[in-house]
């Protein structure tokens, strides 16, 4: 049988649209993230909040995003030179600013006044999610990439990634149960 509410909590079709693209621009950072963790980029900005002391760095951003680099290559601690690496890291830091920025307004959104119980609860975990997140972002920085941290951030990637989903369910009608 159904466990849990047989209706889905009112919210308007525009929440629903602005979480599905607060989803894809999450994956979008999992994604920036991977190719971080991938290409050996993680202390390529050691610094906060600039990277190697400027607020823009030499970058190569087209060698830092080329897919492909041949056969016959040992990838063991990355093939990219610093400018690549550099490319890499500042796309995942303005990333994660892009993320902050549309996750709270989508919190914000959820969480306003007269929207039902669930609903604020909703934006209240997306919120605190995304502040976990940021945190651990900052602190494997700032602590230069201890492997906990580092692992935990992964981890709270896919935490955010469950509350949004969990979200969407939430405030997605099911016409099986909605009648």
């Amino acid at each position: 049988g159904h466990i849990g509410p047989t209706r889905s909590p009112r919210a308007p079709r525009w929440l629903r649209r602005c979480v599905v693209v607060g989803l894809a621009v999450v994956c979008m950072q999992i994604a920036l993230g991977g190719w971080t963790s991938t290409n050996y980029a993680a202390l390529a900005c050691p610094d906060l909040p600039t990277c190697q002391g400027q607020w823009w760095p030499e970058a190569d951003f087209a060698t830092g995003f080329t897919p492909w680099h041949g056969l016959g290559i040992d990838y063991e601690g990355g093939v990219l030179d610093g400018p690549a690496r550099t490319a890499i890291h500042v796309s995942h830091r303005l990333g994660a600013v892009v993320t902050a920025v549309v996750l709270s307004a989508l919190a914000l959104a959820c969480a306003w006044p007269g929207r039902c119980r669930v609903l604020r609860g909703a934006g209240g975990a997306i919120a605190g999610v995304l502040a976990l997140q940021i945190g651990l972002g900052i602190a494997t920085v700032a602590w230069l990439l201890p492997l906990p941290v580092a692992t935990a951030h992964n981890g709270g990637a896919a935490l955010l990634l469950l509350t949004l989903v969990a979200t969407l369910r939430l405030i997605t009608p099911d016409e099986r149960y909605d009648r």
